[in-house]
């Protein structure tokens, strides 16, 4: 069900009783958000406004389901975050601010009017959004409301901080004040009736296909002796087709399941398309000018049993392929670091980070950021790292605008959110496009010398396969 708790599990002389208890209980935390929601709504009905100066109102509520709320909204715009510790999370409604910046500068741009305009005095509020991979290559139609580059300030949201919860507006005038007292009267707290399972979907074709995968990984490893080449990330684009249109918000309860360890978020600025995803990558986790960076690289599946897991993680650590592909990204993001540190510290030795689908070769890296260091100077040093671009960095990215048949759009890009003292990217892999009845997975494999097509193939399988198993009906039903 779409309820917004969950019910354990309990012996048959129990269940009467605990059935009993938990419908008065959502009876009652139904009914404190309903009294929260008018308290709001009276709040924003109430406060002075001075235009261009951000006023954040919000009141504390019990805690919920986010995602199971935010699924039953029917606002166009619908935006989520979860971080990957589970300790913060938003669930939004439309847009109080947009700051999509063009020209070559965009991104200090960016950043630049984000702290111009975040509210003073509020650490909790937050722009979220991201960047086009390829900073000056915006062609497919399909990207185009997410611009070159997009971040938002929710109107209306649900907020997480640990176990605080509330539900907040953010004004900038009038205008945003009318539409938050209409969105907060439309709010629906109530459990809603059965969840409607995924609609269901026929695999279209992968660009490249198995065929055209092959020639452009022999074509790459030809090249890579030729110019010099150490490592070039490869991405797939996998199309599937719905038979009605796709909520992308019940597509993000699903594969909330299967990624206990990951960066759970959905962009949805219009009611047809969304970006989502559950990123297991760090690019940057900044709290003053302390930086908290990683490298993920070098894959295996998981086993089918303990003892396969087991064979799988060692040889992963002594897969030479795998370990020199994970050592080119370390590296390269140490060095990248040190121009904008006072210190930069690393692991020794990579160690596995099992996923539910599959596993990777992991190196935690620690900066202490030099003071005059800002975020746009933290994307444009870190973007794109080894694993998603390639390394050397301008030629592996040369190699992929020319040969790379289809368009990243967000895919591999810093997606995340900046306050006035913290910020946080991930790299936006393990994600989708949904556009109307249209799904659009994409994921990407390293090669380095000595790399096998067909095996990178297989890997591609294995990283799409926390979307492939829900698509292709094996979904879960029961509350996110």
């Amino acid at each position: 069900m779409h309820t917004f708790f969950s019910l354990d599990a309990a012996s048959n002389k129990q269940i009467a009783g605990v059935v009993s208890m938990v419908s008065k209980t959502k009876n009652t935390v139904l009914q404190q958000l309903r009294i929260a929601r008018d308290q709001l709504h009276e709040k924003v009905t109430q406060t002075p406004l001075t235009d261009g100066l951000a006023q954040r109102l919000k009141v504390p509520i019990p805690s919920l389901s986010f995602r199971a709320w935010l699924e039953v909204q029917r606002y166009p715009s619908r935006y989520y975050w979860q971080d990957r510790s589970r300790n913060t999370e938003m669930a939004g409604l439309g847009e109080a601010d947009i700051i999509a910046p063009e020209g070559a500068d965009f991104v200090a741009a960016a950043l630049k009017q984000i702290r111009e305009r975040l509210p003073e005095h509020s650490s909790a509020a937050r722009y979220y959004g991201g960047f086009r991979f390829y900073f000056d290559h915006n062609k497919n139609p399909r990207w185009h409301n997410f611009k070159t580059c997009r971040f938002i300030l929710p109107l209306v949201e649900l907020f997480r901080d640990h176990a605080e919860c509330h539900l907040a507006c953010t004004l900038y005038d009038e205008a945003d004040r009318t539409k938050a007292l209409s969105i907060l009267r439309e709010l629906s707290f109530d459990a809603s009736p059965a969840s409607q399972p995924l609609a269901d979907f026929r695999k279209g074709r992968d660009i490249p296909d198995f065929v055209e995968w092959n020639r452009l990984v022999e074509t790459l490893l030809h090249d890579m002796k030729r110019c010099e080449l150490e490592k070039v990330v490869l991405a797939r684009e996998s199309l599937f087709h719905a038979q009605d249109k796709i909520n992308p918000i019940s597509l993000l309860r699903q594969l909330a399941h299967y990624n206990e360890r990951a960066y759970l978020f959905c962009f949805q600025p219009a009611q047809d398309r969304a970006f989502l995803g559950a990123s297991p990558e760090r690019l940057y986790h900044r709290h003053g000018m302390k930086l908290s960076s990683e490298a993920l690289a070098g894959t295996r599946r998981r086993g089918v049993d303990q003892p396969e897991d087991d064979a799988l993680e060692q040889s992963l650590l002594e897969d030479d392929k795998e370990r020199r592909e994970h050592r080119i990204v370390a590296e390269a993001i140490t060095q990248v670091l040190r121009p904008l540190s006072e210190s930069v510290t690393a692991a020794s030795k990579p160690t596995v980070v099992k996923l539910s689908y599959c596993q990777h070769l992991y190196t935690p890296i620690k900066a202490q950021l030099r003071r005059s260091v800002q975020d746009e100077n933290l994307l444009d040093a870190l973007h794109p790292t080894p694993a998603v671009g390639g390394k050397p960095t301008d030629k592996a990215m040369h190699w992929v605008l020319d040969n790379e048949p289809i368009e990243r759009g967000i895919y591999a890009s810093p997606v995340g959110w900046v306050s006035r003292e913290s910020a946080e990217f991930c790299v936006g892999i393990r994600s989708a496009l949904v556009k109307d009845n249209n799904l659009s997975l994409f994921a990407g494999a390293g090669i380095v010398p000595g790399s096998e097509p067909s095996e990178e193939w297989k890997e591609l399988e294995a990283k799409m396969s926390q979307f492939t198993r829900i698509i292709m009906k094996d979904q879960i039903h029961e509350s996110a």
